[in-house]
């Protein structure tokens, strides 16, 4: 049986000759589209299939993530960038620095915070933090937080007793660096207990 598709001329390689091929039909001999990739031409298949993934590509990159980081500082660290932004005059840097101490259960973060905030005017949320200080540090090294809550107590002109009592502790667990300052809190709240 003869072929039924017809014959067309082609450029061939070499010039000058021409060579007979089948042309490319846009029928199909068994009579029948079945729909598949393979029954498109295959510029046609090519670029259908890039579209696909194209499209789920961009829809991958589209999709959000969650990501869960571990903070790479310890709070140690944390406490010592927190110093630095609050010498350098960046309080609320300093603040937020101190807080992660805090969080990370480093005692003297809460004297450092609760200073910050009585620099600030929050005495409320101070008083919290230098109690917490108190109770967290060991006895030793608690008496910055001890003198400055007595400081505080007077500046507010209430819980004077208390105020004495702190400052009393504080004169006797201080260094020699600070006895003469935790002195003057103390002569300060007799002088306003006095009044």
């Amino acid at each position: 049986m003869p072929d039924p598709t017809p014959l067309a001329v082609a450029p061939a390689a070499v010039s000058g000759a021409a060579v007979l091929r089948p042309a490319q039909s846009s029928f199909r001999t068994s009579g029948h589209a079945s729909g598949h990739a393979s029954d498109m031409p295959r510029p046609a298949w090519r670029a259908a299939l890039s579209c696909l993934l194209l499209g789920l590509l961009l829809a991958g990159c589209a999709l959000p993530r969650i990501g869960i980081y571990q903070d790479p500082l310890s709070g140690a660290e944390h406490l010592e960038l927190g110093r630095a932004y609050e010498q350098k005059g960046e309080l609320d840097l300093a603040r937020r620095e101190y807080a992660e101490a805090v969080r990370d259960d480093v005692p003297q973060a809460h004297l450092f915070l609760a200073n910050l905030l009585f620099q600030k005017g929050e005495t409320e949320e101070a008083e919290s933090h230098y109690r917490k200080a108190i109770h967290a540090l060991p006895e030793a090294e608690s008496a910055p937080a001890r003198n400055n809550l007595a400081w505080l107590l007077l500046t507010r002109g209430e819980k004077l007793e208390e105020a004495e009592r702190l400052a009393e502790e504080a004169v006797r667990l201080a260094d020699d660096a600070h006895r003469r300052s935790f002195e003057d809190t103390l002569e300060q709240v007799k002088a306003a207990r006095n009044k």
